[in-house]
């Protein structure tokens, strides 16, 4: 019996959100397409039906993480509110639900040119939006924003102690909140 184009596109989306979970879970490279396919309750030799090559699906599925990412949804947070949920034990805690910029970002050096190239449109975007939420910051204070909370989120991940992955978080969310606060006149 033949599949409808719905469901095929139905199943396609389905397999670019669970690749976009596992990949920021596990990695690009340490999840399979096996592992993609059979979280779906297929095989992988549907896979093909469905995309090119695992390249374009991972091309897909790192710009559906971005475009789920908290950076991209909380469109009227204020920057305090993003910095609280960002570097937030419940984020690092979730990185298959989390933003992609630390959870992909070892896997990237090493990624075909379209993976990359979706997300430095991430890095794009993240940075844009930095500057929605602390309009007339300096373009270098964005850039040491964004690293900085890329990097302490990938420290509190990578760390094996909980006080100091917490102590990470703590840190850096008092460390910018401060910053971003206006000049005392």
């Amino acid at each position: 019996m033949r599949r409808s184009r719905e469901e095929a596109a139905r199943t396609r989306r389905t397999a670019v959100a669970a690749a976009s979970r596992l990949f920021r879970e596990r990695g690009i490279e340490a999840a399979s397409v096996s592992e993609v396919m059979a979280s779906l309750g297929m095989t992988d030799g549907g896979f093909y039906r469905h995309f090119e090559s695992k390249e374009a699906l991972a091309a897909e599925a790192c710009a559906a993480a971005f475009a789920e990412s908290g950076l991209a949804r909380e469109s009227s947070a204020s920057a305090k509110a993003v910095l609280r949920g960002y570097l937030s034990e419940a984020h690092r805690d979730a990185p298959g639900a989390g933003c992609p910029l630390p959870a992909l970002a070892s896997d990237m050096a090493r990624q075909p040119a379209a993976v990359r190239q979706t997300y430095t449109d991430g890095v794009r975007s993240a940075l844009a939006r930095i500057g929605q939420l602390v309009p007339g910051a300096r373009r270098e204070a964005r850039f040491a924003l964004l690293a900085g909370m890329v990097g302490e989120l990938a420290l509190a991940r990578a760390v094996d102690d909980e006080g100091l992955s917490a102590a990470i978080l703590r840190g850096t969310r008092g460390f910018w909140t401060r910053s971003l606060e206006p000049p005392k006149t």
